[in-house]
């Protein structure tokens, strides 16, 4: 909660009147809702990449993992995983040493499409909520690569038997 106040506090101070300055020539009195938009997009992306890197990711991981093992998926989580032998009452306990990153960090690729699409903003109207969506659909792929990976090596597992 003290990363989303204090991300969105120094994007707000420091980088909304500026954009509202740039803007306001291209959205007109709309500018002020639109740069609002801007700015918390923008301070999303940022609390995205801080909390995933250095809050969550790990818990993250876990928690899905354990989820497989609790469904008996252990074939599918030591793909990228070891699991620790023996019988144990939680699925958490048997998870081991990550042999692999099952997230993508934020790479330079990324950062580029970001500001690649930031220019939308700057069409009238409609440009700020293209740009939401485009992103959403963006992190949306992203945060589900992961299922989809793991449903598919799930679906093969299940097809050579």
């Amino acid at each position: 909660m003290s990363l989303s106040v204090g991300v969105i506090a120094f994007m707000f101070i420091f980088t909304y009147l500026p954009q509202l300055a740039v803007l306001v020539f291209v959205n007109g009195p709309l500018a002020a809702f639109t740069t609002i938009l801007l700015t918390l997009s923008e301070s999303s992306t940022i609390i995205n990449l801080l909390s995933r890197t250095f809050l969550i990711q790990d818990a993250l991981v876990d928690t899905f993992d354990g989820t497989l093992v609790s469904k008996n998926q252990t074939g599918v989580v030591s793909e990228g995983r070891q699991l620790k032998a023996g019988n144990f009452n939680d699925p958490i306990a048997k998870l081991g040493k990550l042999m692999k990153s099952p997230f993508e960090k934020f790479s330079p690729t990324a950062l580029i499409r970001y500001v690649m699409y930031l220019p939308l903003n700057f069409i009238p109207v409609v440009g700020t909520v293209i740009f939401v969506m485009v992103q959403g659909r963006t992190r949306g792929n992203s945060v589900h690569t992961r299922v989809r990976d793991m449903l598919r090596l799930q679906w093969s597992v299940a097809n050579r038997s």
